[in-house]
């Protein structure tokens, strides 16, 4: 809901609103909006740990979730928009960003039960809301970093060129086309293939990784007899490569051509829907393949595992998130360079909260999917994982065409794209020239 009521918002900016350039107020803008989406957040953490009901967790959660989506867009965006195109900074941030995110849904359990087992579940929440406050000052620290005034920022050359023109017409006229532009503008970024590859790849990843995240818990219990501290740490095996993963990718990304980007992530979304179509059965590792099979039709299905397939089946946890990573980590780097290739700030918030909601939108249908198997049936669970581990399969090949598609495109728009507006204006500035045109020149 709240990415929709975003989106929405930002799609109305493109629509309604006149062409303008992204400038230093627009981002300080989105820190400001961070401080108090986390400001809001730790709030509900802490009615949530003060008054626990089911009532207070059932409004404060909703609430959480809605400002995650408005959390979500806004690190992304800055992630993007405070670093050169296509820079190593740029991967570092897409890549943390994406990171944190995984990391508090995968580590969070572990953490959170660690927590819970030695102080109870009012510490967790008390605890939670307090890390929000820490980030929070840090993000007033970054909000007064950034400059205050937007004199440094440049306009784009053919953004003039384009402003002279209109000028020159009928304010009947010029309403008229700047209307027809800004529909164009909408019209191309949802046939924008760059745009949709990203989704591609992102959306199926959500929605496995969601769908997961239900799941072990209850499988862990059920079927192998965990407690809590043990289903934490499985989350914490995913955690930990997924983490390391997307380091590795963030340091190779820039030495793959275009086409070999390509082939990574559609290798890697093959390789998770493969592990995630066989996690469920690594357990049996060892075992007897007749008590497979007997099991499938078991009407007691909490007989205990084989204990020689523990490390197999930790392994199987330590590859998902490595085959997580080497589809969400990629994603962001396609959708950043999707959104840098723009040059209307409006358009840039309209890209990134569809790409937002669309990732989530992803992640709702796993969690959705996940309550159609029985609690208690690995066998109903191992199914519909081997499911959405074939979805994937079918996206990977649709991503490889539509990356085909992309690579159509005019490549010389990412190179028009003028000075980053967030670069020192002493690195790359436009000065008049003759006849109302401007020249380009770089400083030494």
């Amino acid at each position: 809901l709240g990415g929709t009521c975003n989106t929405s918002w930002q799609i109305r900016k493109v629509i309604a609103h006149k062409e303008e350039t992204l400038q230093w107020s627009h981002l300080r803008g989105h820190v400001l909006n961070l401080i108090v989406g986390l400001m809001c957040g730790s709030a509900a953490l802490t009615i949530e740990g003060m008054w626990p009901s089911m009532a207070v967790h059932f409004f404060t959660r909703f609430a959480q979730g809605f400002l995650g989506a408005f959390l979500f867009f806004f690190s992304f965006f800055l992630s993007i928009e405070l670093f050169q195109a296509r820079s190593f900074q740029q991967r570092i941030a897409l890549t943390m960003s994406t990171m944190s995110l995984h990391c508090a849904e995968v580590f969070g359990p572990f953490f959170g039960a660690s927590i819970f087992m030695r102080w109870g579940p009012q510490t967790v929440f008390l605890t939670i809301a307090g890390m929000s406050c820490a980030v929070q000052l840090l993000l007033v620290g970054v909000y007064f970093s950034l400059p205050a005034s937007d004199e440094d920022l440049t306009v784009m050359p053919s953004m003039m060129h384009e402003t002279e023109v209109l000028l020159a017409r009928s304010p009947k006229q010029r309403r008229r086309q700047e209307a027809k532009k800004r529909w164009k503008e909408l019209q191309n970024i949802l046939t924008s293939a760059r745009l949709w590859r990203s989704v591609l790849v992102v959306a199926p990843a959500a929605m496995i990784k969601a769908a997961l995240e239900n799941i072990l818990p209850l499988f862990a219990d059920h079927k192998l007899k965990y407690n809590e501290f043990e289903v934490g740490l499985c989350f914490t095996f995913i955690a930990v490569s997924f983490l390391t993963t997307s380091v590795i990718i963030s340091f190779i990304w820039g030495l793959l051509s275009d086409n070999g980007q390509n082939w990574f992530v559609t290798l890697m979304m093959i390789f998770l829907g493969i592990i995630s179509s066989t996690l469920l059965v690594s357990y049996m590792y060892g075992g007897d393949c007749n008590l497979l099979i007997d099991d499938l039709f078991d009407a007691t299905p909490d007989c205990a595992p084989y204990s020689r397939s523990k490390r197999f089946f930790y392994l199987c946890l330590v590859l998902f998130g490595v085959a997580s990573a080497g589809c969400f980590t990629p994603a962001g780097y396609l959708i950043g360079d999707y959104i840098d290739s723009l040059d209307n700030a409006a358009t840039k918030d309209a890209a990134n909260g569809i790409w937002n909601t669309l990732w989530e939108c992803g992640g709702c249908f796993g969690i959705a999917l996940s309550g159609i198997p029985s609690t208690r049936s690995w066998v109903q669970e191992q199914i519909l994982m081997a499911n959405l581990g074939m979805i994937i399969i079918i996206a990977a090949s649709t991503f490889f065409w539509v990356s085909m598609l992309a690579d159509d495109d005019d490549e010389e728009e990412s190179c028009a794209m003028g000075r980053h507006c967030c670069l020192p204006k002493e690195l790359f500035s436009f000065t008049p020239g003759s006849g109302g045109d401007y020249t380009p020149h770089f400083s030494d």
